[in-house]
């Protein structure tokens, strides 16, 4: 072994420059191939295109729609989520979701659309307007009726009313690879802000 290493570094020492030329052409013949080499974020590029989760994953989606969607979660420090300065919080989140690249829906319990009778006609209206001017009857009221919405209730709040969500759906364009990752900084940026100011 050890002829064959003095042989070796003789021959290199010798050849310098036909070495370096080999690995030059090496180099520039594996890095042709580099264009070819693409990013997917697709979670479908790990499965055989016969695999049954995912033909089972299709036939759902395809039942049902696909759905991206960016999920905020609240959890206020005193675990009450029906104060004036929670729900204003949750306002202005479920508001600036919407500058979210790509989203089609932002889902809450302040935009939750709420319908009440009011003499002979149905008044349908977000369950929250202006939170940080409501009264105190007005902020049992809103609870009573999240409280008791099994639409809301598991689903965008908890049932004690002490954690609840922003739900922004997104629609990003197909063979985007850029799509995800940018709404996922945009999504980290907003928290970020929201926790600070909040």
């Amino acid at each position: 072994m050890k002829k064959l290493e003095a042989s070796l570094g003789q021959w290199v020492i010798k050849h310098p420059w036909l070495l370096i030329a080999a690995c030059l052409i090496i180099a520039a013949a594996v890095g042709s191939g580099l264009q070819h080499l693409t990013f997917s974020n697709d979670l479908r590029a790990f499965f055989s295109k016969e695999n049954p989760q995912l033909l089972a994953l299709e036939a759902l989606e395809n039942t049902y729609n696909k759905v991206d969607n960016v999920y905020f979660i609240i959890a206020p420090k005193d675990s009450n989520v029906f104060t004036r300065e929670t729900l204003a919080a949750i306002e202005e989140l479920t508001e600036a979701s919407w500058q979210i690249p790509y989203s089609s829906r932002v889902d809450s319990i302040t935009n939750f659309q709420h319908t009440r009778s009011e003499e002979d006609e149905l008044v349908v209206e977000d369950l929250v307007h202006d939170a940080l001017n409501m009264s105190a009857a007005e902020i049992k009221r809103v609870r009573d009726i999240a409280l008791a919405e099994p639409r809301l209730v598991n689903e965008w709040i908890s049932p004690k009313g002490h954690v609840t969500g922003v739900n922004v759906n997104i629609l990003p364009p197909k063979d985007s690879p850029d799509a995800v990752p940018e709404v996922a900084a945009y999504a980290r940026r907003l928290a970020h802000d929201f926790r600070q100011k909040y």
